[in-house]
C-alpha cells in the first residue's frame, strides 16, 4: 500500500475534507508565483497564505474558514505576479531585496482555479495545497522567469 499524501499541519482538520473535495491533482497545470526571498530552495517559497503570515509574524486578516486561506497562491499568467514584484521592489525592498517570479507546475498536491469556488474571483488565480514532504521535488521542478534586478530571464 502506498504512503498517504498529507496536507500541511496548519490546515484545520475540519477543512481538509473540503480541500480534498475541491482540489484535483493536476501535474500539467503551469503556474507562476513570486518567490519573495529570491530562492526556490526552501519551504518558505511555497508556504500557504496562513502559514506564511505566521512565519512572518503578520496578523492574519483573511477568513479562516475559507480553504483558499491555507493554499499557496499561484497564477496562470504573469500579470499579477509582475504587479506584486513591483510592489515588493517599491515598498518592501528592505525586507525582500531579491524577489523573483518562478514558474512550474502544480505537482505534489491539489489545486483549483479559485473562480471555480468563488465565481467573481480574479480569473487567473490558482489555489494550491501542497503535500507535506514534497518540497525537494518542487525545488527541482520550478525555475526563474524574472527577478527584480534583471527583468525577464526566460519564459
Amino acid at each position: 500500500m502506498g504512503k498517504t499524501k498529507e496536507l500541511s499541519d496548519c490546515i484545520p482538520e475540519s477543512l481538509v475534507a473540503k480541500i480534498m473535495q475541491n482540489g484535483k491533482e493536476q501535474s500539467d497545470q503551469h503556474v507562476y508565483r513570486v518567490a519573495k526571498n529570491g530562492r526556490i530552495n526552501n519551504d518558505v517559497t511555497f508556504m500557504g497564505t496562513y502559514e506564511e503570515s505566521l512565519h512572518e509574524g503578520r496578523p492574519f486578516d483573511k477568513d479562516r474558514d475559507e480553504i483558499g486561506s491555507y493554499s499557496t497562491s499561484c497564477y496562470l499568467t504573469l500579470k499579477r505576479p509582475r504587479k506584486f514584484l513591483k510592489l515588493l521592489k517599491k515598498k518592501y525592498f528592505d525586507k525582500y531585496p531579491q524577489p523573483g517570479i518562478i514558474h512550474g507546475y502544480t505537482i505534489c498536491g491539489l489545486s483549483q482555479l479559485t473562480r471555480e469556488r468563488i465565481p467573481d474571483y480574479e480569473d487567473d488565480h490558482v489555489d494550491w495545497w501542497i503535500y507535506k514532504d514534497s518540497f525537494c521535488q518542487l525545488f527541482q521542478s520550478f525555475h526563474y522567469v524574472e527577478d527584480s534586478e534583471r527583468g525577464v530571464l526566460n519564459e
